[in-house]
């Protein structure tokens, strides 16, 4: 196991409520977006068999699945979440009763290829330090034509917000939560690579959210 892994390993090993604490915190000044503009754009993908990646404590995913189920109820779907956590996993499992949850590695599933219709990867592309052999693997488990819904921490801008912005991410690259931000051409130059389509990219303040389709 490598030193960024271990480091990754204690930085999540926080309580759940804790853990939510945080995020809470990075969402408003790092990545300058609202709780209600994640959720919407995650809840339009949950459909068919869905993985849900670095799935955490299971609070985000818990509040996505009741608003896709209010304001998508056409889409029926079953959830699997993953995380490597334990301590986080324990939490997902008290709030997601009925979900299928494992505890996987990103960078090394054990689900056979093509084993799901969508995927989420919310708020995780960028804690990831080995983040293409996520990529591959995530795509590599998502049938052909499933979709893949995906928000990435970019680098903050000019301005007083972002300098605290960047106080935030200094903070959490420190601490082992943050591996980097990224450019969002960065982001965009990747999805060929792997076999995905760009179906919408948009930018808000200091975070971009994808919608990609598996060719």
């Amino acid at each position: 196991m490598s030193d960024q892994s271990i480091i990754n390993e204690n930085s999540y090993n926080l309580t759940p409520v804790l853990y939510d604490i945080r995020g809470f915190f990075i969402l408003t000044l790092a990545y300058r977006n609202t709780l209600g503009s994640q959720v919407r754009f995650f809840a339009e993908n949950l459909k068919g068999r869905h993985l849900e990646c670095a799935i955490g404590t299971g609070t985000f995913t818990k509040i996505c699945m009741k608003h896709a189920r209010k304001k998508h109820p056409e889409q029926d779907f079953s959830l699997v979440g993953v995380d490597y956590s334990k301590a986080l996993m324990g939490g997902a499992k008290k709030k997601l009763k009925g979900a299928e949850l494992a505890i996987e590695d990103l960078r090394d599933m054990s689900f056979p290829d093509g084993s799901f219709d969508s995927a989420n990867l919310p708020n995780g592309y960028h804690t990831i330090a080995d983040i293409d052999k996520a990529m591959v693997e995530i795509c590599r488990v998502l049938k052909p034509g499933g979709t893949l819904y995906m928000n990435v921490l970019l680098y903050p801008g000019e301005g007083v917000m972002n300098k605290i912005s960047q106080k935030v991410n200094d903070y959490g690259q420190r601490t082992g939560i943050l591996n980097r931000p990224y450019s969002r051409q960065e982001v965009l130059d990747s999805l060929p690579k792997l076999g995905l389509r760009l179906d919408e990219a948009d930018t808000i303040q200091n975070c971009i959210f994808l919608k990609t389709t598996k060719l």
